[in-house]
């Protein structure tokens, strides 16, 4: 198995389900190896060979699969340092169209201050539905600045479809107050 930093990312469960599997099978050798030595009415000092034998065999395995879980840490956190500038440049665009976005719907809650009757009413629900997708932007830029590896790209996924959603938003808004 190479250690792919984009295929760890993808995949952080397979590497350490992996090293998983090879704790169980050194644990079931160190058990078979203790079956066979009590199966047999041998010496006691074979016994103990035998066990220390399997004892060193299983330390080993385990000190494999803490380097192999370690060179795993090792490989998310170059992709990590690797993806940073990209992913920076993606929270600032996402910013930058929100504060404009922001803009717009400061301008049109000072229009909906000078309506009156059913397209104040209108303009209002428009606006309740503005604040509400805003605050799922605001949560999923919160999200974006926290979330590191694969969960990041779950994160923007989640951003982009807000943005959408809170664009979609200022739209019924701007239309509410016909314009």
């Amino acid at each position: 198995m190479g250690f792919d930093p984009p295929e760890l990312l993808a995949q952080p469960a397979l590497v350490l389900g992996r090293l998983r599997g090879t704790m169980k099978i050194a644990r079931v050798f160190c058990a078979l190896v203790l079956i066979g030595v009590t199966a047999c009415d041998d010496s006691e000092e074979l016994a103990a060979k035998a066990k220390a034998e399997a004892a060193a065999k299983a330390a080993a395995a385990e000190r494999a699969a803490d380097d192999a879980k370690a060179e795993a840490a090792r490989q998310l956190r170059i992709a990590d340092e690797k993806a940073a500038p990209a992913r920076t440049e993606a929270r600032t665009a996402l910013q930058k169209n929100l504060s404009a976005i922001d803009r717009t719907a400061m301008d049109l809650k000072e229009r909906l201050a000078k309506l009156k009757g059913k397209a104040k009413a209108n303009a209002e629900a428009a606006s309740a539905e503005y604040d509400k997708r805003r605050s799922a932007a605001e949560r999923d830029m919160e999200a974006l600045n926290e979330a590191r590896g694969a969960a990041w790209d779950t994160a923007k996924a989640q951003a982009d479809k807000d943005a959408d959603a809170l664009k979609t938003a200022l739209e019924a808004f701007t239309k509410a107050l016909g314009h």
